[in-house]
C-alpha cells in the first residue's frame, strides 16, 4: 500500500472518454496522455495541460472537461508515472519530468502553435507550477494549490517525519520566482486538507501577477461542485485574454 501516493495503488482503467496516447520517447522514458478531442484542433484557442489530484487517475477526469470546452480549449490530461497506464515509480522528480515531456510533445508534435495553459488541482498544482517555471505558458491555473506536500501532511499529522517524503516534498517556493505568466488561484475557504493559507501565501509572493478567488463554504474535494460557477467565470476571464493573445 502506497501511503504517499494512493492513486498509484489503483489498477489501470479503460478510458470512457477521450483518446489515449501511450508514447515511448527517444529518451527511453514513457508518457501516457488522455486527450479530449471534442474541440476541433483547427478551431481550438489553446491547449490545457492538466495535472490531477493524488488519489485520481486521468480516467476519472471527465468532470473537468466541460469547463475547458466552453473556452474552445483542448484538454490534455497528463498521467503521473506509477499511476494507471503510466509505468514507473511515482515521485516528485518523475512527475516534474513527465510534465516537461508532455509539454514538449504537445508543443512540438501534437498541437504545435497553440498557447499552453498549465493547470492542476491539489497535488497537480506543484507540477503545474514547475512546468510554468520551466516552459513558456500563457497562464497558470491553480485550484486548491499547495505550497508543499510535506507541509500539507505535517499540518494534518504533525509528527510525520520528513524522511517519509524523501521524493515527495513538492516544495514549490524555489520555483515561484521563475513563473512569469499570469496566475489564477482558486481555493475553498474551508479546505480541510490543503489550507487556503497556502494560496494566500502564493498570492502574497506574486502580488499583482496573481489573482486569488476564495470559494465560500467550499472544502477540498467539493471545489469543482461548490466552486463551479467561480471556476467557469475565472476561465472565461482568462480566455478573453489568452484567446486574443494578450495578457491574462
Amino acid at each position: 500500500m502506497n501511503m504517499i501516493f494512493p492513486g498509484a495503488d489503483r489498477h489501470p482503467e479503460a478510458p470512457r472518454f477521450g483518446t489515449p496516447l501511450n508514447l515511448s520517447l527517444a529518451s527511453g522514458r514513457s508518457l501516457y496522455l488522455l486527450i479530449d478531442k471534442e474541440i476541433d484542433p483547427a478551431q481550438a484557442k489553446a491547449v490545457v495541460l492538466y495535472f490531477h489530484g493524488n488519489a485520481e487517475l486521468v480516467e476519472d477526469l471527465d468532470y473537468v472537461l466541460p469547463f475547458f470546452r466552453r473556452e474552445a480549449w483542448i484538454t490534455v490530461l497528463v498521467e503521473f508515472p506509477g499511476f494507471g497506464h503510466h509505468p514507473g515509480k511515482p515521485g516528485e522528480a518523475a512527475f516534474y519530468q513527465a510534465a516537461l515531456d508532455a509539454y514538449d510533445q504537445v508543443t512540438r508534435e501534437i498541437f504545435p502553435g497553440l498557447p499552453v495553459i498549465a493547470a492542476g488541482w491539489s497535488l497537480g498544482t506543484p507540477v503545474a507550477i514547475y512546468l510554468a517555471a520551466k516552459r513558456e505558458t500563457a497562464h497558470l491555473v491553480l485550484i486548491s494549490g499547495m505550497t508543499s506536500m510535506l507541509e500539507v501532511a505535517q499540518g494534518l499529522y504533525p509528527m510525520t517525519p520528513d524522511l517519509y517524503f524523501k521524493d515527495a516534498v513538492f516544495d514549490t517556493r524555489e520555483y515561484w520566482p521563475q513563473v512569469r505568466e499570469p496566475v489564477t488561484l482558486i481555493h475553498g475557504d474551508e479546505d480541510e486538507l490543503v489550507p487556503v493559507s497556502m494560496s494566500r501565501d502564493m498570492k502574497k509572493f506574486w502580488g499583482e501577477q496573481a489573482r486569488l478567488v476564495e470559494v465560500p463554504e467550499s472544502g477540498h474535494n467539493d471545489i469543482y461542485l461548490r466552486g463551479a460557477e467561480t471556476i467557469r467565470r475565472e476561465l472565461e476571464r482568462i480566455a478573453a485574454a489568452v484567446n486574443r493573445g494578450g495578457p491574462s
